[in-house]
């Protein structure tokens, strides 16, 4: 069987005043490919709404072709008839159209009524060479504009020729597949869109209708080309992205149990790259004309990633789409709410991007924007292109580790194999939980998690590209890891117990252990359990928070002495900082009230001691010592700190001591 052509074919398309843009001439076509009923949407696509306004104007589309029969399809790409999807591929297009007054013309036709004549160069290829092929089809569409006679087309066909014997099955520019990122300027995406990019990629891994609108329908296809290479290994498996309807064979294939380190395509293999985020549901379409409203509308169409300059498909926005992003405006609309809280990114996210963002800004060439100031590799197109290789392997290795960690809970020799700081910060949560567990329920992710190992985080770290990690996070985690461990240590039949009260003055206000039960069941501890019912995940940091509060409210009204000395007797509540051991042992906490029992103990458990000496430093911190105040009868604890949350933020081992260090004392 013969290698097939990388070229397809090169047509030129016109503007008629009349029948609207039509194909004109073909040539190189394959060989009984019936050229009069062929792609009838592509003139739309090659002279897009709005190219009139410009004088040269590149469009990027997609194209569908059926190998066996050597057509097109007759109706729109969600009505493939079922029995001829695997004869179905998806082809790519890049079109230069220009204008030409008529009066400059040498021969003009008698169709020609207008004062100007509008008309475009297709090149057809099977891959999206279009940075390659574009450079040649300039200088091809600059020339057959200037011999002011449009009969002649030995230039169309002479193109052709030239990029077949360019582009063959054994072209050495085809093999380097870094070749296919020439021309799609990363370093502009980033400076435009700042971490709104970020937002986007995570929306197109979430399978979600997104649709591009801007006048200018070169930047339009470039900025949906870009964000596709940013996935790895995707932008030249782009098969089957032509119809919703179409599916890889390759999407099923054996899972990837081993790599060659110096075979870069393995490495990606083994990673799980491509994602296939464009399997049967979905469609990518760099420029979409309205002709093409029906694939939209069509109930095969789950999601899709689509560019449009006409402007009744922004105004219909509401009801097409999921992500409505103006490229005139930079601004991106996420128009279903339901996925808003999905796509907010977390504190690594920001961090990571927002600094992306500012380097780029940094080294930014206006005058070239395919290079960076002084030619640095930071803040160009390889280093912003692994950066986000980095931050993806990142991310699946952490979710494979997360679910590894899940399904052996109760497997402690299988989880005596990870390291204990894997175990501790599980740095999947630091990609926004909400966010993956939406990703979970995509095709996309189905093909990944079976065609990967579940290993994966043994060879490759499992770890957020941010290394920065949120100290006021990393405290709140170890807190409640801690509190975890505690109610693991006093098994499920101490579940049951009344909740951990302050001490009080009066031995008639105690309450019963039976009222203190039927409060449990109120869910006013946050560490009960219902009897016959699942226990729910909690926020154990919130929660016990919030008991704190209700606690001391509680006891200030039960005290019923007022001294302006900062001690009061161990029948009231105590106050006494200066006595305050919070380096006591397991034995001496057990004469102590339960719920500081229970604050030391965490403490204890997170590896938080403090000296007599350390405490009075922390003491000597404070602009005003604890003091007892009364208004209508109540007892208000004031306790004011010159910590401000700065201060906290920079150094939060210490400030995060010092905030549980208030509630311990509070509660003495």
């Amino acid at each position: 069987m013969a290698e097939k052509q990388t070229i397809v074919g090169v047509c030129l398309v016109d503007f008629h005043h009349k029948r609207g843009p039509e194909v004109e001439y073909w040539y190189g076509l394959p060989d009984g490919t019936d050229e009069t009923d062929l792609w009838k949407d592509l003139p739309f696509q090659a002279l897009p709404d709005g190219s009139h306004s410009f004088e040269e104007t590149f469009t990027f589309f997609t194209l569908l072709f059926n190998e066996k029969t050597k057509s097109s399809l007759p109706n729109d790409a969600a009505s493939l008839p079922e029995d001829q999807l695997n004869d179905y591929t998806t082809f790519f297009a890049i079109s230069c159209s220009r204008q030409i007054k008529s009066e400059d013309l040498i021969r003009k036709d008698k169709d020609v009524t207008r004062c100007t004549v509008q008309k475009a160069i297709v090149v057809v290829s099977r891959l999206p060479i279009f940075s390659q092929i574009k450079d040649k089809l300039n200088i091809v569409t600059n020339a057959f504009f200037l011999q002011h006679d449009f009969t002649d087309k030995t230039l169309i066909n002479n193109l052709h020729q030239s990029l077949v014997s360019l582009y063959d099955s054994s072209s050495d520019l085809l093999a380097d597949n870094n070749n296919f990122y020439v021309g799609l300027c990363l370093k502009r995406i980033i400076k435009d869109l700042k971490k709104e990019a970020l937002v986007l990629l995570k929306a197109m891994l979430l399978e979600q209708k997104i649709i591009f609108y801007g006048n200018n329908v070169e930047n339009l296809s470039n900025l949906q080309f870009g964000l596709v290479s940013l996935i790895p290994e995707l932008l030249w498996n782009l098969q089957d992205c032509g119809s919703p309807q179409l599916t890889s064979n390759s999407a099923h294939s054996q899972i990837a149990t081993s790599f060659q380190s110096a075979d870069r395509k393995s490495v990606h293999r083994f990673l799980g790259f491509p994602l296939r985020i464009f399997e049967e549901g979905g469609f990518f379409s760099p420029y979409t004309p309205l002709q093409q409203l029906d694939v939209l509308r069509s109930d095969k169409s789950k999601f899709f990633v689509l560019g449009t300059s006409n402007s009744l498909l922004c105004e219909q926005k509401e009801s097409l789409c999921d992500i409505f992003v103006n490229l005139d405006a930079n601004r991106v609309e996420i128009l279903n709410k339901s996925i808003t809280q999905v796509l907010q990114l977390s504190t690594q996210d920001s961090k990571w991007i927002e600094g992306m963002a500012a380097l780029v800004d940094e080294t930014f060439d206006d005058n070239n924007e395919k290079s960076t100031k002084s030619f640095q590799y930071e803040g160009g197109e390889d280093w912003i292109r692994s950066q986000f290789e980095e931050y993806l392997t990142g991310l699946f290795c952490s979710v494979k580790l997360h679910d590894y960690i899940t399904l052996n809970e109760n497997n402690s020799d299988a989880l005596q194999t990870i390291s204990e700081d894997l175990l501790k910060t599980d740095p999947v949560h630091f990609f926004n939980m909400g966010w993956v567990k939406k990703w979970k329920e995509t095709k996309n992710f189905r093909i990944f998690n079976t065609t990967t190992d579940d290993r994966i985080f043994d060879l490759f770290q499992a770890k957020h590209i941010c290394n920065d990690v949120d100290p006021i996070a990393a405290f709140q985690q170890k807190f409640i890891a801690t509190f975890r461990n505690m109610k693991k240590q006093r098994g499920p039949a101490n579940l049951e117990e009344p909740s951990p009260k302050p001490y009080k003055t009066k031995s008639n206000d105690s309450r019963s252990s039976s009222a203190l039960s039927k409060k449990s069941s109120n869910n006013d501890d946050p560490v009960s359990v219902k009897s016959g019912e699942e226990q729910q995940p909690v926020n154990v940091w919130n929660t016990w928070k919030d008991y704190f509060n209700k606690k001391k409210a509680k006891s200030s009204s039960n005290v019923s002495a007022i001294t302006t000395d900062t001690e009061i007797s161990d029948k009231n509540v105590t106050k006494k900082v200066d006595e305050t051991d919070l380096s006591a042992t397991t034995e001496d906490l057990k004469s102590i009230p339960s719920t500081k029992n229970a604050i030391q103990t965490a403490l204890l458990g997170l590896g938080i001691h403090v000296s007599q000496e350390e405490l009075k430093e922390f003491r000597d911190k404070r602009d005003t010592p604890v003091s007892i105040a009364s208004s209508d009868d109540k007892r208000i604890v004031e306790a004011n700190t010159n910590s401000n949350e700065d201060e906290r933020t920079s150094n939060s081992n210490v400030n995060d001591r010092d905030s549980v260090l208030d509630v311990v004392n509070t509660y003495k």
